[in-house]
Order: C-alpha cells, then structure tokens, then sequence
C-alpha cells in the first residue's frame, strides 16, 4: 500500500514536470513566432544594426539561414554573429559598432558572399542605411569646454556629419549608420556622445 502511494507520487511528479517543461518551450515558441509573425509588434523593427545591403528585419531573418559566409569574408571583423539565447536573431549577423564599425569596403565582400538574398546589392557606399547616428550633446565635449571634431574627421561619408561653430551635427539624409564616429567616440569621450540606432 505504501509502495502504491509512492509510486502514485512519483507518477504525479513527473507529469506535472514534463508539462510544465512543455508548456515553458511552447510558449517560447509562440513568443519568437509572435515576434515576427505579428504585425502589432512590428516585425520590420530592427534592434541590431545589420551588416550592408540588409533586407528589412522581417524578410532578413526569413532569408538569412546563419551561414557565416559574410562573417568570415569581413576584412575588419566588424561582423559578429548575435549569440543571445531565446532570441528569434540568435546567430544572425550583426555589428557593434562602439567596438569595430563598419568600414564600407568599396566591393563589399559581405554581399557577395551572401547566396540567401539575405543582404542585396547597394551600388555604392551612400546608398547603405544601416542605421543613424545621433549625438548626446550632454556627453559631448564638443558641446562643452573642449574642442573635438574626431567624428567628423573620420567619417566616411562626405558631410554626413558636420561641424558648424565647432560643434557636430548630424544630417540624417546621408548618414548611413556605419558607426564609424561611433566607434572614434569612443576612444575620446567618456560616457559615449554618439550612438548608431538601427534602421526602423
């Protein structure tokens, strides 16, 4: 009668385990499909800045099958693959650039070596919309005591920010989000005065 008892227990145990466990990974599921499948939360959003040439967010991750191949064709090793468990992007590629920007290869060896149409051909360097920078003027020494133009003189697309009274600005009409003075900011100004906002 004893042994009954327990055995009943561990029965019951184990059910409850097993369901819970398959109700967790189902609501996982439902979540990630959610995310891209639901027009409410706006699958086009992008929370990654993308290599070139990416698609918007929703087509990028039909398309993209985390091949690697724009990874290991990146000369600079500005592309990473996005290792964050239970994220519908997990292992797609993507570029911090506060660490290593992208430097706009003139052949872009990163679309060519896309065969999934995941990233697509742009003509040339001004016609790449990663993202945009903006400037926290509050963290800027530029906007302070101090003389700065580090951003201005490293970016790669001609006036896509400027100085006017020694003080940068971005035009967000040729900004292509490369986060080149995102990444020299960094080694100057601490707290960082330029961030690079994805592609909406």
């Amino acid at each position: 009668m004893k042994d009954e008892i327990i055995d009943r227990g561990r029965r019951e145990f184990f059910k409850e385990t097993f369901s819970y466990i398959g109700n967790t990974i189902s609501d996982i599921v439902k979540t990630k499909v959610d995310t891209v499948s639901n027009p409410n939360t706006n699958p086009k959003t992008r929370r990654y800045i993308r290599p070139p040439g990416a698609l918007n967010e929703k087509e990028f991750l039909s398309l993209c099958t985390r091949c690697d191949e724009c990874v290991k064709v990146c000369p600079h090793y500005s592309i990473r693959k996005l290792n964050k468990d239970f994220d519908i992007a997990d292992g797609t590629p993507i570029i911090v650039p506060e660490e290593t920007p992208c430097f706009l290869c003139e052949d872009f060896p990163c679309i060519k070596a896309c065969k999934d149409g995941a990233l697509v051909e742009v003509k040339d360097k001004e016609e790449v919309a990663m993202g945009k920078a903006y400037i926290n003027e509050s963290n800027c020494m530029a906007y302070g005591a101090q003389f700065c133009e580090h951003c201005v003189r490293n970016c790669p697309i001609p006036d896509a920010i400027y100085q006017d009274e020694n003080r940068p600005i971005v035009d967000k009409e040729k900004c292509v989000g490369c986060g080149v003075c995102e990444n020299v900011c960094n080694t100057v100004n601490q707290p960082i005065a330029i961030k690079v906002v994805p592609k909406q």
